[in-house]
Formats: structure tokens, sequence, C-alpha cells
């Protein structure tokens, strides 16, 4: 009888062992990471065979958090030989700050990364609006250029973050791209040229203030 007793004991702590969690598991596999490797759910994201496909894919890479799609919105650090250069010129308000440590593209790449990740499920959530949804002007930026240097006239933006269901960030200011079509096959267009300004002196809702706080975020120890 006390064997019984004991037997039906052991069963039940082994029971209970095993529908307990691990403390000792992490949290990795509960953190939404950005999407990489391709395009998420049926979006297609289209060569930028022209201008006014970057800023279409640009807007989708952000909204669905996708860092390799993001990326390639902009100029490549190296293609075919060449290097090139990307430049981002923040709102001026912050410019020594960034004087001190310019803005890379390994920077806008780490940025994206943080801004994304999460512990909570479909959050953030990320939504850009481009001036106001309406098309945006491109002109040459020399009188030559017109077939493959690009700029556009000052756009309005407007960056919504939903960190929850009541947590909302608005980034908002005005935004310069310049873009170039690379000159081998496949011709595709990027942004090599990005500059940030505040409307009315509002200069922590900027994108350059975003950017920063990341910045500062992951250098913390």
């Amino acid at each position: 009888m006390i064997q019984i007793v004991r037997f039906i004991i052991f069963s039940i702590l082994i029971g209970f062992t095993a529908a307990c969690t691990n403390p000792f598991t992490t949290r990795e596999g509960q953190v939404e990471k950005p999407v990489t490797g391709g395009s998420e759910g049926n979006t297609v994201y289209d060569p930028a065979v022209n201008a006014d496909i970057v800023f279409a894919n640009f807007k989708k890479a952000i909204q669905e958090k996708n860092i390799d799609e993001y990326m390639k919105c902009f100029i490549p650090e190296e293609q075919n030989g060449e290097v090139h250069a990307f430049d981002f010129v923040p709102e001026q308000h912050f410019i020594n700050e960034f004087s001190k440590q310019p803005w890379t593209l390994n920077d806008e790449r780490n940025y994206f990364i943080q801004l994304s990740q999460s512990q909570k499920n479909t959050y953030p959530r990320l939504n850009l609006s481009l001036n106001e949804g309406n098309a945006i002007t491109l002109n040459p930026i020399t009188p030559t250029s017109v077939n493959d240097s690009l700029e556009t006239t000052s756009v309005k933006y407007q960056l919504t973050i939903s960190y929850s269901a009541d947590s909302v960030k608005v980034y908002s200011g005005v935004l310069q791209f310049r873009l170039f079509k690379s000159t081998t096959p496949p011709e595709i267009w990027y942004i090599y040229f990005w500059q940030d300004n505040a409307i009315n002196n509002q200069y922590d809702k900027t994108w350059t203030a975003l950017k920063l706080f990341y910045r500062k975020k992951a250098l913390r120890p």
C-alpha cells in the first residue's frame, strides 16, 4: 500500500514539473523581429526602375518592417567595384551630435531593426505618409541629369508609430531626397541623400530625433 501511495505522489510530481515553464529559458523567441529575406505576405516589391517606385517600396518596407527591402531603397555602399556614399543631413538643431559621428547606412539599418523589434505581437505598427498622399515632384539636380540624378522638392512627412493600442507617437517634418540611377544593369534608382527639417521648430518630432533616440539607446550599457 505504501509503495502504491509513493508511486502516485511521484507521478504527480513528474506531471507538475513537466507542466511548469523552464525558468531559465530566454524571451528571444517572444520578441517580434523585423522581416528579412523577402516580402511579407503577398506584398510585391517591384524593382525600382523609376524613382517613383523607390518611394512606394520605401513606404511599404516601413509599414511591413521589412529590413531587407528597406535597405534596398538606399544606394549600396559598393556596387560593381564602385564605392558610394550615403549622406543623411539631420535637422540642424541636432547638428552637433551628428557632426561627431556622421550617420551611415549601418546606422540606418541598426536604427530600423531596433524600431521594428517588439515583445508585443503585431506591434509596433508603422505608417508613413509622404506629401499627404500626393505625387512627389522630382527635378533634375543639374540641367543635364534628368535621366540619372533627381531630387525631390520639399516633402512633408508623417511617421506614425503605434507601440501598443494606447501608445502612439507621431513624427513629422519636411524631407528632401536625392536619387541616383545605377549606370550598369539592372538600372535601379536609389536614395543617396536625405535631408530632414522640422516644422515650426518642433525638433523633437522630427525623424532626426527618432534616429538619434535609437542611436543613444544602442549605446546604453
